[in-house]
Parts: structure tokens; sequence; C-alpha cells
């Protein structure tokens, strides 16, 4: 999982509003681990509970992103816009890279087609930060 720092949450927040990210590691006043950050409607930085947080992190404050599940048709939309998305069905994760597509068919990093269970019980993911390896 990619680490971001204090500056890169706040550009990727400036860039996409949904996004939210957890607290892991670094320096920060009254704050424990795994609180999660994110903008509220007016574009302050806030947690869950909608308290004003920014002034609580330094520069070396570190973070991951909450990745939230979206909608199937959501996922491959991105795809086709050229992002990396992954579905998580029966305890297992199934990556799909659009540089890596065979043709037409929708396949796996692995070379396997996506199946009826992925687009049925799947929880789709769009990935977010450095590429899936």
């Amino acid at each position: 999982m990619a680490e971001y720092t204090l500056g890169q949450v706040i550009d990727k927040l400036g860039r996409n509003p949904n996004l939210q990210f957890r607290f892991i590691g670094g320096n920060a006043y009254k704050v424990d681990y795994g609180t999660i950050i994110h903008l509220d409607p007016d574009g302050y930085v806030v947690d869950r509970l909608g308290i004003s947080t920014l002034s609580r992190f330094n520069l070396n404050s570190k973070f991951t992103l909450v990745n939230e599940p979206v909608d199937k048709m959501e996922a491959l939309k991105a795809f086709d816009e050229g992002k990396v998305i992954y579905c998580d069905c029966e305890g297992q994760k199934y990556h799909y890279d659009p540089s890596s597509m065979h043709g037409d068919r929708l396949v796996d990093t692995h070379g396997n087609s996506i199946s009826v269970q992925e687009i049925l019980y799947g929880k789709w993911f769009i990935e977010e930060g450095e590429k899936w390896i």
C-alpha cells in the first residue's frame, strides 16, 4: 500500500475531494493511528466526526488511501479510461490493467478472463497511486 505525506494528501484531495486517507504514522498532535480524514462539503479537512484536523498533522505525518468499493460499471468505465481496477471476490483479488489487454477480452494480470462470479458478487475498486505489480 502506498504511503503519502501530508502535502501529497492535500494535493490528491484538491484533485479528487471524494478521497479518504488513514493516518498511519509520523508525527501528529493528539491523533490516534487509524484516524480517517476527508474533506467536508466546505472543503475543510475533517475526521469521521466532522472535527477539523488539518492543524494536528505535520509534514512528517504519513497516510494511506482508504479505498472504497465502487459500482462495477464505474470500475469498468475507469478501466476504459486507462485506470487499473481490481475485484475482490470470495477472498481473491483480480487485477485488470488496461496496458495488458488481449484484444477485446477483459483479462486479469494472470491472463484469466473475467468470471461471472466477479461480475455478480465481486466488490470493485479503482486502483489509486502506484500501479499494482
